[in-house]
């Protein structure tokens, strides 16, 4: 019977012929409306939404408001911070609470920071929204998905996600991919009276489905958005910093009552006890460090969204910026998508009229719509057909063709020569090389007269015709491929067309390898996968299944990857890979599992993407290099004055102006500044090569104050005033380090701080319970002063050392792990 439909738009889709493409535009007019198909109508759409019988949407891609201020505020540390504000108000120093007041200002300038981030995210997320064509008042009409109510009559086509559960009325060779509802991807024929579940995708034909569920009814209702959540976390950022959090949770609580009870014993007072503690207690605190890094997360996929890339899983931000090889498509990526048709070769004495004639037919009786069939529907426009369809065979990604079987004309079927011949006929294979080695686009027309039955070609058959298509390059491709050449990210190109021909075009694009490509549908299940990736960069003629292999592949060699996608032949790979990034005009499967989503569907967006996750990893390594001196060296102090008996040299009060002022202020500032270097080496080896220097400094002056004012029985409130002065110090010097490069704003900004850090001493030293500095000590700040820098530079030295072995050894194992591969 003929093919009744055609499709209403140009669906987001894989390509026709190869794997990539990708449909645009078909008017609603171009759809038949079958006479046994009948949608709802405007009363009974109305009537079924004021019931709350909708799609409602079950999750956000984003934290509400309400948990941004929940989740920022109501944590362990904050909870502990007010204990200890309590207490040491309760003992008669309300001054030295001065520390939670702080704390609740900067958690209401990043709670704002997170919340004005969210906004703008969500303000691009609407433009992301997924459309369905609906058939109401007899009309068919787009809406968004959240808009379907029960009993809306859908029409679905090929690269379409399936959004709610649905009964086939009407199918048109519809086949469906239920890989994330069953975790296989055979291809399921679906027929007039079928179930179709949500969370599957059309990967053929098209059909009428009405919904029998809705919003949280729905079989798999969060299926797409749980795709991405069950991925493992890659983020050694937030793997660490949980760590962190994870081991201060279990120390800190039996670390302070052994500290009370220690000072306690020295100083025989409950007040003072308490003061000392909550010293101890406070520094071993990062309170700002998860804000600012949730902050910088939000920050990032804020500024991303203006660059419209929208960010669909914020930890991703990271893992991109440590990718170290990129597997993409040629088609939107290496090219435009737009094609050119060159050249009609006419074989096997097929007169060109006669082709042409067919062509025209073909296309009036196939629903196929990417950009292959447009330039085809161009090339041969339609007339009024004439020849009655028997049976048709819509494209599917695993057959890479499409035909029709005409009553009394035969077969006919195009597509990719290499799918429709198991082994190409020497003739055709030599009239074909010269197009494939200058990178056009092939496809061939057969016939034959035994009737199409199946996925199985006949076996009798004869090309009639080839159509040579061209790729248009984009403008930006050559730069684009070359910034990631130089910043050592491999290229890894990965398409259903002939390998040649993409070969061809990677050179073109200046892609390094292009030369060393391979046919993947002449690559056995038992090829040595790990071997092939390290030695191919171009695979041609790949199966869903053999893409998602050679990302695992990838993975298992321990490369970081990162997989793009716009077809429903992509959703294995794209859940696959560490990160995974969708084109905005792809199909509703590839965005649904994806990462990311360009939402300009511009390739080149991946190197803002790539520096805006360079600039969050980096600049939170340095954050939070400096919020880790002050944890390390007061719970080494806190462990040490459990054993020495001594009063702790610091009280709430006085740790003030050395947290606000040599972290809490500048980490705010430099969490945001614009950082691109490259990321090197890993994220705790790198913070503890600058925070433990500054700690042990921090630690060896604390211990030589105390000794000397056991020495020279100097009163506790001399050594405390010159503990929270050297410890400043040592701050500054960290903060030096860590806001390296250091430009005119940066040493403005540092210069500043130094100053108000003196005025907290000069004029301010009676309320931060310090003695003025120019007392008979100061001869001991001097040269502590003095040696504290030479010590630090010292054991940074010896730290950095240690990274360098320890780096040395990693990236030793790894490559041989490589050449073992090889």
């Amino acid at each position: 019977m003929r093919n009744l439909f055609k499709k209403k738009r140009d669906i987001d889709n894989e390509t026709f012929f190869s794997s990539e493409e990708k449909q645009q535009g078909v008017s609603t007019e171009d759809i038949r409306i079958p006479e046994t198909v009948k949608g709802l109508s405007d009363q009974e759409v109305e009537a079924l939404y004021a019931e709350g019988k909708y799609n409602k949407e079950t999750e956000d891609l984003s934290r509400t408001t309400k948990q941004i201020i929940l989740d920022n505020s109501l944590t362990l540390f904050n909870f502990i911070n007010l204990f200890l504000a309590i207490a040491v108000f309760a003992v008669g120093y309300p001054k030295n609470a001065l520390f939670f007041w702080i704390i609740i200002i900067n958690t209401a300038i990043g709670v704002f920071q997170e919340i004005h981030a969210k906004r703008t995210i969500d303000k691009l997320s609407i433009v992301n929204k997924t459309e369905v064509l609906t058939l109401r008042q007899g009309q068919l009409k787009k809406i968004f998905q959240d808009d379907i109510v029960l009993g809306d009559v859908l029409v679905l086509t090929l690269g379409n996600q399936v959004p709610s559960d649905g009964i086939v009325l009407h199918g048109d060779g519809m086949e469906v991919d239920e890989s994330l509802l069953t975790g296989e991807s055979d291809k399921i024929l679906k027929g007039n009276g079928d179930k179709i579940m949500s969370g599957s995708f059309i990967t053929s034909g098209l059909g009428f489905v009405k919904i029998t569920a809705v919003g949280e009814d729905n079989f798999v209702s969060k299926l797409s958005k749980e795709a991405k959540t069950e991925k493992k976390s890659t983020s050694e950022l937030m793997n660490s910093l949980n760590l962190l959090i994870k081991g201060l949770t279990f120390a800190i609580v039996p670390i302070g009552v052994l500290l009370f009870w220690s000072q306690y014993q020295s100083t025989h007072s409950f007040p003072k006890t308490v003061l000392g503690v909550s010293g101890a207690l406070i520094s071993m605190i990062p309170e700002g460090l998860m804000l600012l890094t949730s902050v910088a997360f939000a920050v990032g996929a804020a500024n991303l969204a203006r660059k419209q890339t929208l960010i669909q899983r914020l930890a991703c931000i990271e893992t991109l910026a440590r990718v170290d090889t990129i597997c993409l498509d040629k088609t939107g990526t290496i090219t435009d998508g737009t094609l050119t048709f060159k050249e009609l070769i006419p074989l096997a004495g097929f007169p060109a009229s006669e082709i042409e004639r067919a062509m025209s037919e073909m296309m009036a009786g196939l629903s196929d719509q990417n950009a292959t069939a447009k330039v085809l529907r161009k090339r041969f426009p339609q007339q009024q057909a004439e020849w009655a369809v028997k049976k048709v065979m819509p494209f599917s990604s695993d057959r890479k063709w499409s035909g029709i079987t005409f009553n009394e004309k035969g077969t006919f079927v195009m597509g990719a020569p290499e799918f429709i011949y198991s082994e190409l006929p020497n003739e055709l294979r030599e009239r074909l090389a010269p197009y494939n080695e200058q990178g056009d686009r092939v496809l061939i027309l057969i016939h034959s007269d035994a009737e199409l039955t199946g996925p199985i070609l006949p076996n009798e058959k004869e090309t009639v015709a080839i159509f040579i298509i061209a790729d248009t390059l984009r403008e930006n491709a050559a730069d684009t491929f070359s910034y990631f050449a130089k910043q050592d990210v491999t290229l890894k190109v990965i398409s259903g067309d002939n390998p040649i021909t993409v070969s061809q075009i990677a050179k073109q694009a200046g892609i390094a390898g292009a030369e060393h490509f391979v046919d993947m549908s002449k690559v056995s299940d038992s090829e040595n996968f790990n071997e092939l990736v390290e030695k191919t960069t171009v695979f041609g003629r790949v199966t869903p299944y053999q893409k998602r292999e050679l990302i695992q592949a990838l993975k298992e060699n321990g490369h970081t990857t990162c997989m793009t996608g716009d077809g429903v032949n992509d959703i294995l790979s794209l859940r696959e890979a560490d990160v995974s990034v969708a084109m905005a005009s792809g199909s509703d499967a590839a965005r649904a599992v994806s990462d990311v989503v360009l939402l300009n569907s511009d390739f080149s967006s991946m190197i803002q993407v790539l520096n805006e996750g360079r600039r969050v990893i980096n600049n939170i390594e340095r954050v939070a290099s400096m919020y880790m001196v002050k944890t390390i060296y007061s719970a080494i102090l806190a462990v040490t004055f459990i054993f020495l008996l001594l009063p702790y040299p610091f009280a709430p009060l006085q740790l003030t102006p050395i947290n606000t002022l040599t972290v809490g202020i500048p980490s705010f500032i430099l969490a945001l500044e614009p950082n691109y270097q490259r990321i090197k080496g890993h994220f705790l080896t790198n913070i503890l090569r600058i925070s433990v220097p500054g700690a042990l400094t921090v630690v060896f002056n604390i211990l030589i104050l105390q000794l000397a004012g056991i020495w020279f029985g100097l009163p506790h409130q001399d050594v405390s005033t010159m503990c929270v002065l050297l410890t400043g110090c040592v701050g500054f010097q960290v903060l030096f380090r860590a806001a390296r490069p250091l430009d005119l704003k940066k040493k403005i900004m540092i210069g500043l701080l130094i100053a108000a850090f003196l005025v907290c001493f000069l004029i301010f030293g009676e309320f931060f319970m310090l003695t003025s500095l120019f007392t008979k000590n100061v001869f001991f700040y001097l040269p502590l002063v003095l040696g504290s820098r030479s010590i630090f530079n010292y054991i940074s030295l010896v730290m950095t050392r240690v990274v360098y072995e320890v780096e040395k050894r990693k990236e030793n194992r790894k490559i041989k792990k490589k050449k073992r591969v090889i």
